[in-house]
C-alpha cells in the first residue's frame, strides 16, 4: 500500500479503490505492553487526489483481530476491532493538524494504518467467563464484588471496642 505522485496523477478520475489483507512483523510489538499481534487485518477504502491544494485522501475502512493480554491472568485474548478513517496526505509542507506531510513524493499508507489500530487498543481485557482469579503465596485477586463485600462486613479498628460496650440501666 505504496504510491508514488506519479502513479496518483496518472489514476484514471484521480481515484483509487483498495482492498487488501496486510500482514505485520512481530517486531512491531516486541515493547508494547497491550498489543502482543494482529492477525485477519483487512484494510479498504478509497483514495481521491485534490490538485487544488496538491493533497490525496483516503476514506479508510480497518477491521482486524489484535491479540491482547488478560489484565488478570496475562493470558493472550484475541479481540475483534474495526475502525473507520478519513486521512490527508500532502505534498508541500503546511501547518495543519492531522495532514500527513508526504516524503519522497511517496504515500506510505501501512504506517498510518498502525497508528489506527493502535488506537483502538483498549486499556484492559478481562477474559470471558473467567471462572478461577490468580493466588498465590499470601495473596489473591479478588473480584471487586468480592472486595465490597468483605470490607463491609469489617470493622474499623478504632470503633472495635465499642462493640463490648454494654449499657447498664438501673
Amino acid at each position: 500500500m505504496k504510491w508514488t505522485k506519479a502513479e496518483l496523477l496518472n489514476l484514471q478520475d484521480n481515484q483509487i479503490e483498495f482492498d487488501e489483507i496486510v500482514q505485520f512483523d512481530n517486531q512491531n510489538f516486541d515493547k508494547d505492553d497491550r498489543l502482543k499481534g494482529l492477525k485477519d487485518v483487512h484494510v479498504s477504502g478509497t483514495g481521491a487526489f485534490g490538485h487544488s491544494r496538491d493533497t490525496f485522501e483516503f476514506d479508510l475502512t480497518i477491521d482486524g483481530i489484535m491479540i491482547c493480554p488478560c489484565a488478570i491472568t496475562n493470558e493472550l485474548i484475541e479481540v475483534p476491532f474495526e475502525t473507520y478513517s478519513h486521512e490527508v496526505f500532502s505534498f508541500v509542507d503546511t501547518d495543519e493538524i492531522d495532514v500527513h506531510v508526504v516524503k519522497n513524493e511517496i504515500i506510505e499508507l501501512i504506517p498510518v494504518v498502525f497508528q489506527l489500530i493502535h488506537l483502538e487498543v483498549p486499556l484492559k481485557v478481562v477474559k470471558e467467563g473467567l471462572a478461577e482469579y490468580p493466588q498465590g503465596d499470601g495473596w489473591r485477586v479478588m473480584k471487586e464484588e468480592d472486595y465490597e463485600k468483605s470490607k463491609a462486613s469489617q470493622i474499623d479498628p478504632r470503633l472495635a471496642k465499642l462493640k463490648d460496650f454494654k449499657i447498664k440501666n438501673d
